[in-house]
């Protein structure tokens, strides 16, 4: 009894350690996701003080670009959400707000709307928007500090496709049910074992609740934590981070 009680502990420690690993990942990746964006934005409208171009141009690719960068923040939080479900408004992540999407026009929303890979699209059309305002003057600062900017960019995609990976793959399937039935296998057999070394009932109680209760709590635990990027209470606040 003592062998598979210590082998189930075993387990159910280990699967919760692995559960807490993909948790902390998950939330390092899409923190890590936010701060890139978010400093590549920053940069390149800062890059912009340099513009030799009108300020209504300037104003108008500032303007274009933080719009952009909201979208892309948000269909990355789409496509990470584990919402199980392809229908879009079953997706909390499309629901929320975005700065000034009307300053979009309706063609290129409906094409965000209809494409499956709809963040790649929403990052290409970034970069090729910094592209097109190089020639036009409103970006005019040197080639090696504007490829900061893109690689900030795609080191934000790096981090958005790891909390994906987290996102699709679950925790191995049969690992979880030989947890699960070896979990059930003990609760049922606990209380017999015990009894065999008590002589009150209420000890036998204690002892057999304390042993079951530990193992589920564990293993419970490990299935609240191991996706980050639900809308459980325990999961990451992804209406805050937009």
């Amino acid at each position: 009894w003592s062998g598979f009680s210590a082998l189930v502990g075993f387990l159910i420690v280990f699967r919760t350690s692995q559960a807490y690993n993909r948790f902390v990942d998950g939330v390092t990746h899409i923190y890590k996701m936010r701060a890139e964006w978010f400093d590549a934005c920053a940069g390149v409208i800062a890059f912009c003080k340099m513009s030799t171009a009108s300020s209504k141009r300037t104003s108008e690719f500032q303007h274009t670009l933080i719009r952009l960068f909201s979208m892309l923040h948000a269909v990355a939080l789409a496509e990470i959400e584990d919402c199980n479900s392809d229908e879009l408004h079953e997706v909390n992540a499309f629901k929320y707000e975005l700065v000034d999407i009307d300053g979009i026009d309706a063609a290129s929303l409906l094409q965000v709307q209809n494409s499956r890979s709809k963040v790649e699209l929403v990052y290409q059309w970034i970069q090729q928007l910094i592209i097109e305002n190089i020639d036009t003057k409103v970006l005019s600062v040197p080639a090696p500090i504007l490829s900061r900017a893109f690689q900030e960019i795609a080191n934000g995609m790096v981090e958005f496709h790891e909390a994906v990976k987290i996102s699709t793959i679950p925790f191995p399937f049969p690992y979880a049910q030989s947890c699960e039935c070896l979990l059930v296998v003990h609760w049922i057999l606990a209380p017999f074992v015990v009894a065999q070394w008590t002589t009150q009932p209420w000890w036998g109680f204690i002892f057999t609740f304390i042993q079951v209760f530990i193992l589920w709590c564990l293993n419970a635990i490990a299935v609240e934590i191991e996706n980050p990027f639900g809308s459980d209470a325990n999961d990451i606040d992804a209406y805050k981070m937009q």
